[in-house]
């Protein structure tokens, strides 16, 4: 069990980062309640590594730290997902599988680079560290939960992910309180008003898509994942400033 568990984590790794840690694809969609762990690992891992930008005083460069570790992937969808959100009814499918990025996907992503190139920006490094560990863990936490509650809308990365998923997978919500409850132990407030945005963020974006496409697709997911993260490293650059 323990290295079945090892290597979901490094296929997790592998998948949603630019490491290449191997392990088996198969073993992560069959044990999917790991994704709060292994954000917590990718967010500890970015911090580790964008350690010296900061004893430097280039924070802002973080930015290009945390998009090399995650990859843009995510991102990608943040910007297809954006597409399709500002386009009319009878085009927001189309939008979503157009490979061309549109207005809307500049605007989505240039926002998201310009927040948190600034927010990294005026943090100190344990306030980067904490908000890019939570954010990770919620971030995937959040994907999971559109994964484990909506169905996908076609044939794709998502169905390779919910062809699997089990009630057991719902245990994820006590590892990520867990890593919660720990990080609670450096700031309380922070800690709890990002779980509230996480959540207020998680019922708005799953009730969106449900009742506009009745279900999901990897461009939804992946922009969850930025919206969640990026909504947690405001909290706390704004309650730590």
């Amino acid at each position: 069990m323990g290295r079945v568990v090892v290597d979901a984590l490094r296929a997790g790794l592998s998948f949603f980062t630019t490491l290449r840690m191997g392990g088996d694809f198969e073993n992560l969609t069959n044990n999917l309640y790991l994704m709060p762990v292994i954000g917590a690992i990718i967010g500890v891992f970015a911090g580790v590594v964008g350690y010296p930008l900061f004893m430097l005083n280039l924070a802002m460069l973080a930015f290009i730290v945390y998009v090399g570790i995650e990859g843009i992937n995510h991102i990608d969808g943040l910007a297809d997902f954006f597409d399709s959100l500002f386009a009319p009814p009878e085009k927001k499918i189309k939008a979503l599988k157009d490979l061309n990025i549109g207005t809307g996907g500049v605007i989505a992503v240039t926002s998201y680079a310009v927040f948190l190139i600034a927010l990294f920006g005026q943090m100190d490094f344990k306030t980067y560290l904490l908000s890019m560990i939570l954010g990770q863990i919620l971030a995937k936490q959040g994907m999971l939960h559109l994964m484990l509650s909506e169905k996908p809308l076609w044939e794709g990365m998502v169905s390779e992910f919910t062809r699997n998923r089990k009630r057991r997978d719902w245990i994820s919500y006590v590892l990520t309180l867990f890593f919660s409850g720990l990080m609670m132990l450096f700031d309380p407030l922070s800690v709890v008003v990002s779980l509230a945005v996480y959540a207020v963020l998680l019922v708005l974006f799953r009730g969106y898509v449900r009742g506009r496409y009745g279900g999901i697709n990897g461009d939804m997911v992946g922009a969850l994942n930025c919206l969640i993260f990026l909504a947690v490293v405001i909290v706390w650059a704004l309650l730590r400033s």
